[in-house]
């Protein structure tokens, strides 16, 4: 009978609607609901101050069993993650200065870095680490089969590259790598003329040319050097006084300079410069970094320079600190549900902590002045309260509505003798329940 099998589907749709929705409570309470209110009830400022990482480690790596107390992000909350216990500390601060360089001509801009592969992280293949492997890798037979990561500081122009490509999944490497490898997404060549890369490669950056530079911008893993006529800062009032001084603009003193980010500014014959979050600024006599032609020395001169002065131009890192050392964490709770490597990612952009030579990370974080235990790497209060309204009402209202309709069927829904669903209608000024079934078809 098609009205019996109307009622049998609206019920049976009830039912699976109250039981989807009711377990989508429970779960989304637990990975969402708790604590994205946990979060806005902290208060995070929503202006973001710089973090700089000074030390990263994974507690679990050595093997030892050791309790995890706290991670900077581990993926899915519900369970205790994948074994590892990343723990990033940080130095908060507040930002640093804006500086725009005017009117800026032969400008250098290298990608330049001071590390020391000796020390850096390696990917262990055996174990499957290299299954993402991009760049340019020497790999070694031993243990567990070790890749260092060579890109930022060496290049190895071979003739001979191996046609036949190692592929590097989850689990290991089709083959062991053995020696330097040019890799794209786990799919390395072996580069056959490259034994060593400290024989055969060349360390980039060692053919600078500093000569008539009155600027020299490091930023992160980059070498900015130009000669400007004009410089200034809304933030700081000696950027101006340098700018003016006559030894400045004729060369004979440069200045050297940190800052996050620089962007260029194309004129019709000169560039600007617009630099974000600079600091240790300080002025250098021309003779002694005009002659130097590699980064590694030029990047000691900056670093001595703030050693031996009393007068800075910009104060360095250590007078903007809010938090001297303090945890990160990607949220209040450490751990994120996406299921879609989200640590892994945030990784790349916060666990370098400058032990190989290479810049420490810097980036924007969020604190709270309830507490300064931790700071935030992640913080969008907009999108935390539209996911915290649609995660418990959309759920609520639907595990409502299908009780609700389950509700009215148990009181208008009734079985005849021969053990068909029927419609019961309500009947009598007193509001009493037919005891004959009334067909459905009747009401039509």
């Amino acid at each position: 009978m098609p009205s019996e099998k109307h009622i049998c589907l609206s019920i049976c749709i009830c039912q699976m609607t109250a039981i989807l929705s009711g377990v989508s409570l429970l779960y989304l309470a637990v990975i969402v609901v708790i604590p994205a209110k946990n979060e806005l009830s902290l208060n995070f400022n929503r202006n973001p101050i710089m973090c700089t990482t000074t030390q990263a480690i994974d507690i679990l790596a050595s093997g030892k069993k050791v309790k995890c107390k706290w991670s900077t992000c581990s993926e899915w909350c519900l369970s205790k993650g994948s074994g590892s216990c990343m723990q990033i500390m940080v130095q908060a601060r507040h930002n640093g200065s804006r500086v725009n360089f005017r009117d800026c001509v032969d400008i250098a801009d290298d990608t330049c870095s001071a590390l020391d592969v000796n020390v850096t992280y390696t990917k262990k293949c055996k174990l499957g680490e290299c299954k993402d492997l991009t760049g340019l890798y020497h790999c070694e037979r031993e243990g567990d089969n070790p890749c260092a990561y060579i890109t930022p500081a060496f290049e190895c122009a071979s003739r001979s590259i191996d046609r036949n490509t190692v592929i590097c999944d989850e689990e290991s490497c089709k083959d062991r790598l053995i020696g330097v490898y040019t890799c794209r997404n786990g799919g390395c060549q072996k580069l056959k003329d490259i034994k060593k890369y400290y024989l055969d490669c060349e360390r980039k950056c060692t053919k600078l040319e500093m000569r008539e530079r009155n600027v020299v911008i490091f930023s992160k893993e980059r070498l900015v050097a130009t000669a400007c006529t004009s410089m200034d800062s809304p933030d700081n009032n000696s950027i101006a006084m340098v700018s003016d001084r006559q030894e400045w603009r004729d060369k004979k003193v440069g200045l050297f300079i940190f800052c996050t980010d620089v962007l260029k500014q194309t004129g019709q014959t000169t560039y600007d410069l617009i630099s974000y979050d600079c600091f240790n600024a300080t002025l250098a006599d021309a003779n002694e970094f005009s002659t130097v032609k590699d980064y590694i020395t030029l990047k000691n001169i900056h670093q001595s320079l703030g050693n031996r002065t009393e007068e800075w131009i910009i104060p360095p890192e250590s007078e903007l600190s809010v938090f001297n050392n303090t945890q990160l964490r990607i949220n209040p709770d450490g751990c994120v549900n996406t299921l879609r490597k989200e640590c892994t990612e945030f990784f790349e952009t916060h666990a370098h902590d400058g032990f190989d030579g290479m810049t420490q990370d810097r980036f924007q974080c969020y604190y709270t002045d309830q507490m300064n235990e931790y700071v935030i790497g992640k913080f969008n209060p907009e999108l935390t309260q539209v996911l915290l309204l649609l995660c418990s009402i959309l759920p609520g209202c639907l595990f409502v509505f299908a009780c609700t309709c389950l509700f009215i069927c148990s009181k208008s829904v009734g079985v005849d003798d021969e053990g068909h669903l029927k419609l019961i209608l309500m009947q009598g000024s007193g509001g009493g329940v037919s005891k004959e079934p009334v067909q459905f078809d009747e009401l039509l």
